[in-house]
């Protein structure tokens, strides 16, 4: 197979950077959202959408009443994408419309999970809480949203119109957190799939997502819901009390609400209990038939703790110096040499009670990979998060009209995640705690012997539990008017956000390993000969220990929790104002003029132990900390040139301009222009051109050096003696004087050792902005039908977003595999450019030739998507009810990449994690007060094999996946005071499609997909009452 750089550098910005997800959306773009009056939103008791004038959107604007910038005609609204308000929903980009009703009946729980969902993602990647034990931009437990396949980082989150700070935990953090973000008073949300950075600055570039709150809620209302799998586990329960005042002057609503869900590990579904290579053994033989068997059951061999399935990790499993004469387990001959055992009382030869599975030439594949405690592992993990949301305004019948306005919004998240680990053991030579049959054993020190020869190394395993605390507090405010001339509003805004994470560890420190196996005898036991610290003595070395029962007063001495803290800081200070200047034969010529400040800070210190490297097998990382600051203008301008003459229904341009400067990497300049020509009023089309540009996050800039570790098999020098000696990196690694018998498991070689990745920040070497290029075109069709036929809209929109400059990091990978595949290898100039990234332990270290490399990022990098979105709603009156029709699917042409600026682009379309093609599609049967839901979501098929040089008639491995759909039915009932929903999400209970072995990130043999449903079929029930 070729390597697959393009798939996973995209796959790095995911990390570094859901389930049963059914189509809710009203798909339509802003452009085409009129629909007849028997299905048009109405007033409903939990306020969730007021359409007085039928024309098919919520009429409180995106800003009214918020902290975003006023629009004080009843007739004008903000669409999100412009600055100024119009009286029309004609809009150059294209803006998909979801409804809390639409939530609700679709049983999405929260505000994060509609918006993970396909109807706003088109099937791109996301960060949900499947990603148990990944690093993630945001830290364990946050869920970010990237639209087009671009990364989080690419799309902005705007909160009535003001962009959302990050938010969670550990250095990485660089974007939104949706855990913050309220539900219950959410009324809707506008997603433009569209750049917009000369509209809203930094990030905007893949699209943006505006959440709107309900401005206009009156009353006091009680809204809750509980959503339950079939397999029992990952209950979700929400509560949430909304309330509202609306006064002559002064105005108050807010919500305070509960959600809380519970864990759903492994052991919940079969399909994820036995991760095997799933290979075939013939082209005409089933998947699963050319896997490792276990010569102990005669099935295919389980390896569940490896992500991939690449052989898993060695657990239930001793270490010793190499010894002949040992009795073979099962599959390995009666007597054999060998320096890997299991534990078997049964077994005689030259090691009693112990079986040599590995070792001598033997495979790998006899090794222990399974143990049961990997089951109580986290699939979906679980969360407590409470959330507040207060805003106001006040009328000052002063200055202008003038408004005080203002929001408060607190989030505290409690997250945690329940984890497997394998747990090394090192027992110094001549420790008594070490048996007698095992005394022979002398292998070279290592980091837990304290200068001591090794004796025994033991791979056995525990579980643990890693816990985050996050609290989110956001408050901002200002004052709007009318100024003495004309329409002409201002707005003056000023913001700030702060966020505190702090993040648990439960790992062993390297210091306390060491004490506590430094032991004398103690009546029939053992102590520690240094007792302080609470210090308690090592386990004696017996077969219990090796397969898993590790004493627990052991595991709280070795791996006591740590803590780490995460703060991040922003401010904003904002001004505009907007008017129109003067009078087309289309229409008033509106414009917008602004400035903004903003001020971030970020500061994460990792625990003592993390920092000083004591926590043993894991990464070491230093204090985070810096801060940027940017000043911008900006300005719009509407042109409405046409309007209600023959051909030209509507003629309209658009375009607006920022000038950004920025401390950290300097100035820039990006604009926009669109329009809408509409000839007559059924038909319009549209189209945009732009650019865009994401200033580096903090993160990226001044994260301070973490260090990780990647398998042995990544470095290319790694049993390279078994290479063409002609080749560039047989002579290459020979140079560098690492021997031929590096890695190649016989007695005497030097073991592999992993690789060490030192993870570094690029403001040292000047970290600059990444720019994007992003135009669209696209045509609505909307109410061709007669009145008795219902009403019809149809959009189709093209879309083309290249991303250059774009910040990366090289990837330890490819600066290894570059420097040592170098024909122009100068060892006397550390090998050129990419080798003075790498530096080895010596042959005497107790690591010898182990690689370090040092990976920071750079602006390197170029992304590149281009396709097709489609959107068709129909509504049609039926007896004395209504029926809704929405589809939607995306058509992807291109979802290309590359790291280096000189390689080709790497088209990742149509591969696994990038489908072509997503859709859903959505029926509602509304009649008096029930209304009936059907819900599909669709992923299409996903086929690797090109990527990976294989030809999938012959191909031993399974890179293809199957056309993926789940479904949704529910039925609602909406009294005048009390609406109840109940359904079932993904009611055919579809399991994702498995893969083979080696190349993806795998749950089970399934790929780890947010498109794909790990929950199940799910029951949920849904209500709201009406208090007053």
């Amino acid at each position: 197979m070729k390597s697959h750089y393009g798939a996973a550098r995209r796959g790095r910005a995911f990390m570094l950077a859901g389930a049963g997800l059914l189509a809710v959306a009203v798909s339509s773009p802003s452009y085409a959202q009129d629909e007849t009056a028997a299905d048009a939103p109405t007033s409903t008791n939990d306020g969730s959408c007021v359409d007085p004038n039928n024309a098919g959107v919520c009429a409180t604007s995106a800003n009214a009443d918020t902290e975003g910038p006023a629009a004080f005609d009843n007739n004008a609204i903000v669409v999100t994408g412009s600055r100024i308000p119009n009286r029309t929903f004609d809009s150059p980009s294209p803006v998909t419309v979801l409804t809390r009703d639409d939530a609700t009946v679709a049983g999405f729980d929260s505000t994060t999970e509609l918006l993970q969902s396909t109807a706003v993602t088109a099937g791109a990647r996301q960060i949900d809480n499947s990603f148990t034990g990944f690093i993630v931009d945001g830290g364990p437990g946050a869920n970010t949203l990237s639209l087009r396949s671009l990364g989080a980082a690419r799309t902005l989150i705007l909160l009535n119109g003001r962009r959302l700070s990050p938010s969670g935990t550990n250095n990485g953090l660089a974007s939104a957190d949706l855990n913050v973000l309220p539900s219950a008073i959410v009324q809707r949300v506008e997603v433009l799939k569209d750049g917009a950075s000369s509209i809203y600055g930094s990030d905007a570039v893949a699209g943006v997502v505006n959440i709107i709150t309900d401005q206009k809620f009156e009353g006091l209302t009680l809204d809750g819901g509980v959503s339950v799998p079939e397999v029992g586990e990952g209950v979700t329960r929400r509560l949430a009390v909304i309330g509202g005042y609306n006064g002559d002057r002064f105005r108050i609503s807010g919500s305070f609400e509960a959600y809380a869900r519970s864990n759903l590990s492994f052991a919940a579904h079969d399909y994820l209990q036995c991760q095997t290579y799933y290979l075939r053994s013939a082209p005409d033989q089933p998947w699963g038939s050319g896997d490792p068997v276990d010569p102990r059951t005669g099935e295919p061999k389980c390896y569940p703790t490896g992500f991939t399935g690449t052989s898993g990790v060695t657990v239930n499993t001793i270490g010793t110096s190499v010894i002949a004469g040992a009795a073979g387990g099962p599959g390995n001959p009666a007597l054999g040499t060998f320096n890997r055992f299991r534990y078997n009382p049964a077994a005689g030869g030259s090691v009693p009670g112990w079986e040599g599975v590995n070792g001598g030439g033997f495979g790998l594949d006899n090794r222990d990979t399974y143990n049961s405690k990997f089951f109580d592992k986290s699939l979906i993990s679980p969360t407590t998060n409470y959330n507040a949301y207060v805003q106001t305004s006040y009328d000052l019948h002063a200055l202008g009209d003038a408004q005080l306005y203002g929001s408060v919004l607190y989030t505290r998240r409690e997250s945690a995640q329940r984890n497997f680990f394998q747990m090394i053991l090192d027992y110094p030579n001549g420790s008594p705690l070490i048996p007698a049959e095992l005394q022979f054993s002398d292998q070279a020190p290592t980091d837990q012997t304290n200068g001591q020869d090794l004796g025994v190394r033991v791979f056995t395993s525990r579980n643990y539990t890693s816990t985050q605390n996050v609290d989110y507090f956001r408050v901002g405010g200002g004052l709007r008017g009318s100024l003495p001339f004309k329409d002409w509003r201002y707005d003056i805004y000023a913001g700030t956000s702060y966020n505190f994470g702090e993040y648990f560890l439960v790992q062993p420190i390297t210091s306390r390993l060491i004490q506590s196996m430094d032991v004398v005898a103690s009546g029939s036991g053992f102590a520690c000969s240094d007792p302080s610290n609470g210090c308690v003595a090592a386990p004696a070395l017996t077969g219990a220990l090796v397969n898993g029962d590790v004493p627990q007063d052991f595991l709280n001495f070795i791996a006591p929790t740590v803590r780490g803290t995460t703060k991040f800081w922003e401010t904003t200070f904002s001004g505009q104002v907007t008017g129109s200047l003067f009078t087309l034969p289309g229409g008033d010529v509106g414009v917008a003029l602004g400035a903004e400040y903003r001020k971030q800070r970020i500061e994460d210190v990792p625990p003592i132990e993390q920092q000083t490297g004591q926590l043993y097998n894991y990464s070491t990382a230093g204090i985070t900390e810096g801060k940027d600051a940017v000043k911008e203008v900006f300005g719009e301008i509407n042109v409405p040139l046409l309007a209600n003459q023959p051909f030209f229904h509507e003629l309209t341009l658009n375009g607006s301009v920022r000038y950004t400067d920025y401390d950290s990497y300097g100035s820039d300049w990006t604009y926009k222009i669109g329009g809408v020509w509409s000839p007559i009023r059924a038909l319009a089309f549209r189209g945009t051109y732009g650019t865009s540009y994401r200033a580096p996050a903090l993160s990226e800039q001044f994260q301070a050096a973490t260090a990780g570790f990647l398998s042995s098999n990544t470095d290319p020098c790694y049993q390279y003696g078994d290479k063409d000696p002609s080749t560039s990196l047989y002579k290459n690694c020979l140079a560098a004087g690492i021997p031929t018998t590096f890695g190649d498991g016989q007695a005497g070689s030097p073991l592999g050792q992993s690789v060490q990745v030192l993870n570094v920040g690029g403001a040292a070497t000047g970290l600059a902005a990444e720019t994007s290029k992003n135009w669209t075109v696209g045509a609505v069709i909307r109410n061709p039908l007669p009145k008795a036929l219902g009403n019809f809209e149809f959009a189709v929109d093209y879309f083309d977003i290249q991303v250059d400059n774009g910040v990366a990091t090289l990837g330890a990978s490819n600066i290894l595999n570059s420097c040592y595949n170098d024909p122009n290898f100068d060892q006397g100039n550390l090998g050129g450019e990419l080798c003075r990234l790498i530096s080895r332990d010596g042959a005497s270290s107790t690591t010898p030739y182990r690689a370090t490399v040092t990976n920071g990022n750079v602006n390197i990098a170029t992304d590149k998507v281009r396709g097709l979105d489609f959107n068709a709603r129909y509504v049609l009156p039926i007896g004395n009810g209504s029926l809704r029709l929405n589809a939607s699917a995306t058509r992807y042409l291109e979802q290309a990449d590359r790291t280096f600026p000189t390689d080709p682009l790497v088209d990742n379309n149509g591969d696994i994690y990038y489908p072509k093609w997503t859709g859903n599609f959505d029926a509602t049967y509304r009649i008096g007060k029930v209304s009936f839901y059907y819900g599909l979501n669709w992923v299409g098929v996903m086929d690797s094999y090109e990527a990976n040089d294989e030809d999938p008639a012959t191909s031993d491995y399974q890179f293809r996946t199957p056309n993926y759909f789940t479904h949704t039915a529910s039925v609602r009932l909406n009294l005048d005071n009390f609406a109840i929903t109940a359904g079932v999400k993904n009611f055919t209970d579809s399991t994702p499609p498995s893969i083979s072995a080696f190349v993806y990130n795998r749950l089970g043999n399934a790929p780890l997909y947010s498109g794909f449903d790990f929950v199940g079929r799910t029951y949920y029930m849904n209500f709201t009452a009406k208090i007053f």
